[in-house]
């Protein structure tokens, strides 16, 4: 398996990119995950409900991924994850729960008490707020897309939208949890250990 890092890059850059190592991995079996942090962006995936976007004045980008409308950018970790699911033998669902319970390990190294959530609260949670969003697609017999971390995120950037057609306030991160100032730089080397493991 490959590892990219690249932080800051550029969201547009970043997923053409995801989808032509997509195609390497369903013709090549070369399996990459992605390492980044975004400039800020609102993206969609194919759930995007209309009404889940606040304020008009922004620009969501819609992708195939699951999920519906979100935000990215400074301060978040996004991890991206091209995986053929035919060469390991899983699913979409087994990848999932890898993903989410390397976030769950990576938090509990700053005593947060996390949980994986799957049907309408997915992603990973802590108590009643959310902390990272998960959203993955399938192209031939690979993923791209993956899952974004809120490390130091500004949670105000959410109020322009409802977040997985949640209220803004529901979005959490590190930093707000802890009370300190986390950088991604930090948080990256941690979790690129527990998901190395996992996969």
């Amino acid at each position: 398996m490959d590892v990219i890092e690249k932080i800051p890059w550029d969201y547009m850059e970043c997923l053409m990119k995801q989808r032509e190592l997509n195609m390497h991995c369903s013709s090549k079996c070369q399996e990459y995950v992605i390492f980044t942090e975004h400039p800020d962006v609102y993206t969609a995936g194919i759930h995007l409900n209309q009404d889940s976007i606040i304020s008009k004045d922004i620009n969501v980008i819609k992708v195939e991924r699951g999920g519906a409308i979100t935000y990215h950018g400074p301060g978040q970790l996004v991890v991206y994850f091209i995986v053929n699911l035919k060469k390991r033998g899983i699913n979409i669902l087994d990848l999932i729960i890898k993903i989410q319970r390397a976030t769950v390990e990576s938090l509990s190294h700053y005593n947060i008490n996390a949980e994986g959530r799957l049907h309408k609260e997915t992603g990973v949670w802590v108590g009643s707020k959310k902390i990272a969003s998960i959203g993955l697609a399938i192209k031939g017999d690979c993923t791209l897309h993956g899952i974004a971390i809120n490390v130091s995120t500004d949670l105000r950037k959410f109020e322009k939208i409802k977040p997985c057609d949640f209220e803004p306030s529901v979005m959490t991160s590190i930093s707000e949890i802890t009370g300190k100032m986390i950088s991604v730089n930090e948080f990256l080397p941690i979790f690129k250990e527990k998901i190395l493991k996992m996969l």
